[in-house]
């Protein structure tokens, strides 16, 4: 009996939906495992997210103070801020999930051009072990999971699925604008693919899908801030101070800390690699997606901006996917040429694969414990200041507290103060102002121990006699202006 199609259909669609749910539950549980091995802590920038989402949903608009908008984050700490305080150790765990499926991602994108094992497992090991990208897991900034959209939309149009391609590429649009490169390149392809043809109706739908993610955005910049381009003039020099790195040697220094030396060699060997032996069509896609990647890396560094390494989030994938290619190119090579047998091609594999991941080995681990040791400490710290602002609700009234009331000095934790606070994003500022109420700021043991790791470039703040001393922890000190309590932030 010739099976029924529909029945087929419904079987192949169970399949799928299964491999997807094996797939999430993969990623949420290595993400539990790093997160016990690695604890995370929400930087200043994710934390925003979740004050700006938080706001949304009281009724302000996002209030970014000079900070970059980016739609689909600021949707995302609207639903996560309903978690309350178990909010930031959610998002770390959804950042860490996120890098598992990157990797999972690189794995599959060496599998579908041709390179067998052990290559595709490089590529996943290389990816989880990153000092870069291990680290935006870990204080879950959003340039991770932008990552993980592009490589994986860069999985299904490998595949041939171009729709499951544009879903991922137009979030990623609203997630980061250098979305917009991978949209309209993409656009350029598939409308390449079908001919050129010149006629409104073979172009429309494929322009409104490139340009529709940077349309939306430009209009809500508008609607919001009455500027389409508010992000790109208050986020680069002369607005924000030029840190460098977007000069060339900036760029280098940043890069070497996102790839060290072994995977970024064995990824030029491998880019030739790709070009010659796999096949033409999946070469160029994975080639091209790599150039659009330093395309927008070269727009920032020319436009003004800082760029520091999290900007190279979704090169690097991409770089140790070719440096897995140029690993198991000798064995790609005698296969291709009939040459050796199947033991000694596959000895040749894993040679190959165990020489970049030896060379790897030292450089990467000097970086992981770097920022390990980082991470710990503010990981540690931000539980301290949440302590410290908990005993602040004695002596502060926080009810329609305005603009700038809360300074926080001395560290670069506004966000979390506004968010531990429970008070709209811009009333927290970091610095003093005439309106200023409260003070929050390290203590000197605190303050030195920062600076030490790099983690503060602000200057403590001796109160005048006027300011009264609230809370004093072992960590950080709170003060307000006023001899009445409570102290009212209006």
């Amino acid at each position: 009996m010739t099976p029924s199609p529909v029945f087929g259909g419904s079987s192949r669609q169970a399949r799928a939906l299964w491999r997807g749910l094996g797939l999430l539950a993969l990623a949420a549980g290595g993400g539990g495992v790093l997160y016990l091995f690695r604890p995370g802590a929400l930087t200043d920038d994710t934390y925003a997210f979740l004050d700006w989402g938080r706001d949304l949903r009281h009724g302000y608009l996002p209030l970014l103070e000079h900070r970059t908008f980016h739609p689909l984050p600021i949707v995302a700490g609207a639903v996560l801020s309903l978690l309350g305080s178990a909010a930031p150790t959610i998002t770390v765990l959804l950042a860490l999930a996120g890098l598992v499926l990157l990797a999972v991602a690189a794995w599959r994108v060496v599998e579908i051009l041709g390179f067998v094992q052990p290559a595709p497992a490089l590529a996943a090991v290389l990816v989880l072990s990153s000092p870069l990208l291990s680290l935006l897991a870990q204080v879950a900034y959003i340039n991770l999971p932008f990552a993980t959209l592009l490589l994986w939309a860069l999985v299904f149009e490998l595949k041939g699925r171009p729709t499951g391609a544009w879903v991922l590429l137009v979030t990623a649009g609203l997630v980061r604008p250098e979305g917009w490169a991978f949209l309209l390149a993409y656009g350029a392809l598939q409308w390449w693919r079908a001919g050129r043809q010149r006629a409104p109706r073979s172009w429309l739908a494929l322009a409104a899908l490139s340009l529709g993610p940077m349309a939306l955005w430009l209009l809500l910049e508008w609607r919001l801030f009455g500027d389409p381009l508010y992000s790109f003039t208050n986020t680069r020099a002369p607005n924000v101070q030029a840190t460098g790195s977007g000069s060339v040697s900036g760029l280098w220094e940043s890069l070497q800390f996102g790839v060290v030396r072994a995977p970024l060699v064995a990824a030029a060997v491998g880019a030739v690699a790709v070009a010659r032996l796999a096949p033409r069509r999946l070469a160029a896609t994975i080639l091209g997606m790599t150039a659009v990647a330093v395309f927008t890396i070269l727009v920032l560094a020319t436009s003004k901006f800082n760029v520091p390494s999290r900007q190279f989030s979704a090169l690097v994938p991409l770089l140790y996917i070719l440096a897995a290619a140029g690993a198991a190119a000798p064995a790609r090579l005698l296969a291709r040429r009939g040459s050796g047998s199947p033991r000694a091609r596959a000895a040749t594999a894993a040679a190959g694969a165990a020489l970049v991941a030896g060379l790897a080995v030292a450089p990467t681990v000097n970086l992981l414990r770097h920022n390990l040791k980082t991470v710990r400490v503010a990981h540690e710290l931000r539980g301290t200041l949440d302590q410290a602002l908990a005993q602040t609700a004695r002596f502060i009234d926080v009810r329609g507290a305005q603009r700038h009331t809360v300074a926080m000095v001395g560290a670069l934790d506004d966000s979390q103060v506004a968010w531990g606070l429970g008070v709209p994003y811009n009333v927290v500022t970091g610095g003093v102002v005439p309106q200023t109420r409260m003070i929050v700021e390290p203590s000197g043991s605190l303050y030195s121990r920062l600076g030490r790791l790099g983690l503060t470039n602000r200057a403590r703040l001796l109160p005048p006699s006027v300011w009264r001393l609230v809370v004093a922890t072992g960590d950080w000190r709170v003060w307000v202006l006023g001899r009445h309590t409570p102290i009212r932030l209006r």
